[in-house]
């Protein structure tokens, strides 16, 4: 007793002030149905294609959306952890005008080959989630590059925060979020005047700018010589030589900068710490594991592979080797192997799943509230309009050349989409992403709905003690109304003959510092799925949640706080000998999703479910 009030003693001490709001995260299991004729998914798909189909007959959206999409060959498809059939949501269009009349392929199917582009930044990174320790991402470049090391060195006495890059506080893991604070390319692969000028000496002068003495450039930049080749036989060590001494952007760490320069030193880092060439490495690490037959580190080379390749101006610029620029966008695939890859991923094939979920955050925000950086994850913050609820939506764009593409993964719905073009003009990008918001604007709103109704089918019902002795009962419901706030609700819930429904939602939103405040309401709470566990024990996890029934929490920046934050307040206050009373966990078919009890985890009652 002694030791329980001396507990009780420090209970103010440790109940922080309280919020309320949505968690992160899902809203619902993620649907299980995308493809068939019944569901909302497939038919929101359909609805897209036939936007882009009324589109590219010159109607739909528009006359610059008819000419951006006439002008661009893309594929693109869906896929999903639940539903094996959602890659069957396929949409493809080859823009003959724009193909090489000779090579290449004359119709565009999901194993078509396309290069794609940036895209192999994520290839690049998930290699070497897969292959390096953690303790690696954290290895200094200059323990990789010895030119680096030596600039340090020289640079130690005189160092200048505005003319010196710190090399040696620069982590692996810093260039592959983009925070490295390193120029974006270097010579000879940048679009530098100094390039530029050797097609038009007037350039310099036209900008003012002071002639630069040839012999010490080639000095300099090793990479040069080779500028006129065909492919750029320089390597990562001749090209780190080169751009040791370039001017900061920003102090490491500081803020985002895109970076190829930065996924050439990636590439190089990787190979230097497994000990394996990238080609080795994505094969072991990457391709072989998840059977891509048709993803290639080099270009195509075989006959039989360059007639199933996009090749939209040239073959000696559409299929250019650059090798040490693989690692940053010099990897083919198609639509149908990063889907895999994107499965992978969501799926924990490669890596342990705690992993893949440290992997998928932000590591740095840019200037917009809508997106976030990441791993090189390029996260997208999409808001369902009628509740506001943020589902996060992770993506790795590619763009160069005649290339483009997006590979979307959505992690609250257990899918993702791909889309890959090529254009003989400098449109493909625009059009991709044009076609990435229709996908997006259709679809999200759909798998909320979706998740929604299956929700509806899978946990709502009547739950009851086995043991009528114990009087036992809860009775969960989905909202109907499209402009509710997502999530299950407690309709009924009894408890050794006490009705607790109210009282457990008058605790909670108590814990919500309000003015005025609130009066009490089962409509405030909302359950959410916080760990699922389907696949292993048939189980998944809710907490509940307080949330404004009507749609967003107004307010200020810092008064809004309190009511926002579920994550810091509402959630594992109320619990029960170390369990929280507001936690239940659903026992479901692993197949179907279906469930057939739920256990309030405080009460230790496993109820069966009735209807």
């Amino acid at each position: 007793m002694r030791a329980l009030n001396f507990a009780l003693a420090f209970i103010p001490l440790f109940t922080p002030a309280a919020l309320g709001g949505r968690l992160p995260g899902p809203s619902y299991p993620a649907p299980r149905d995308i493809s068939s004729d019944s569901s909302l998914v497939a038919s929101s798909w359909k609805n897209v294609t036939t936007t882009l189909d009324k589109t590219l007959s010159g109607g739909g959206i528009g006359d610059v959306a008819s000419a951006l999409l006439k002008n661009t060959t893309f594929s693109m498809g869906m896929f999903s952890l639940h539903d094996e059939d959602a890659q069957s949501l396929q949409y493809h269009h080859t823009a003959l005008s724009n193909l090489n009349g000779t090579y290449g392929t004359k119709k565009v199917d999901s194993d078509t080959i396309y290069r794609i582009a940036s895209i192999s930044k994520l290839i690049t990174t998930y290699a070497g989630m897969v292959e390096l320790h953690e303790k690696d991402w954290n290895t200094p470049l200059t323990d990789i590059y010895p030119a680096l090391k030596e600039f340090v060195k020289k640079t130690a006495v005189d160092f200048d925060a505005v003319q010196d890059i710190e090399w040696d506080k620069i982590a692996v893991g810093d260039i592959a979020s983009h925070i490295g604070g390193i120029p974006r390319l270097g010579l000879p692969i940048s679009s530098d005047f100094l390039i530029r000028s050797l097609v038009d000496p007037t350039l310099l002068d036209t900008w003012g700018l002071p002639p630069l003495n040839e012999t010490d450039i080639i000095a300099q930049y090793p990479c040069l010589q080779s500028l006129g080749s065909e492919s750029l036989k320089c390597s990562i060590e001749e090209y780190v030589q080169g751009i040791a001494s370039n001017l900061p952007r920003y102090q490491p760490a500081a803020s985002p900068l895109y970076s190829d320069s930065g996924f050439f030193l990636l590439g190089g880092a990787l190979a230097n710490l497994t000990g394996m060439s990238m080609d080795d490495l994505y094969r072991k690490g990457i391709f072989e594991p998840l059977g891509l037959k048709n993803t290639l580190s080099s270009p195509p080379s075989d006959p039989k592979d360059i007639a199933r390749t996009v090749i939209a101006t040239d073959l000696a610029s559409d299929l250019r080797d650059l090798p040490i620029t693989t690692p940053s966008g010099g990897i083919y695939s198609t639509i149908n192997d990063l889907s895999k890859i994107g499965a992978s991923i969501l799926n924990s094939t490669l890596l342990p799943a705690e992993k893949t979920r440290r992997w998928m955050k932000p590591v740095s925000f840019t200037g917009d509230l809508h997106y976030a950086l990441g791993r090189p994850w390029e996260i997208y913050r999409y808001e369902h309009k009628e509740s506001g609820v943020v589902t996060n939506i992770y993506t790795k764009l590619g763009d160069s050349g005649s290339y483009a593409g997006l590979l979307v993964l959505v992690p609250d719905f257990d899918i993702g989409f791909t889309i890959l073009g090529a254009s003989n003009g400098l449109v493909h990008t625009q059009a991709i992403q044009m076609v990435a918001d229709l996908l997006t604007n259709s679809l999200m709103p759909a798998l909320m709905t979706q998740a929604r109704h299956e929700a509806l089918v899978n946990l709502a019902g009547t739950y009851a003690a086995k043991d009528a002795d114990l009087n036992t009962t809860l009775t969960i419901s989905v909202p109907s109304a499209f402009k509710s706030a997502p999530g299950l609700v407690i309709t009924e819930w009894i408890s050794n003959g006490t009705d607790i429904k109210n009282q457990l939602a008058a605790a909670l939103i108590d814990l919500v510092p309000q003015i005025p405040a609130p009066a009490p309401s089962p409509n405030l709470v909302r359950l959410v799925p916080t760990i699922s566990d389907i696949v292993a024990t048939g189980q998944i996890a809710f907490q509940m949640e307080t949330v404004n029934p009507t749609g967003p929490i107004a307010g200020h920046l810092f008064t809004k706080m309190y009511g926002a934050g579920d994550w810091v307040s509402t959630i594992d206050q109320l619990v029960y000998h170390d369990i929280p009373i507001d936690e239940f966990v659903f026992h479901v078919d692993k197949k179907t999703g279906k469930a057939h009890t739920v256990t309030p985890s405080a009460y230790n009652v496993e109820l069966k479910r009735k209807s």
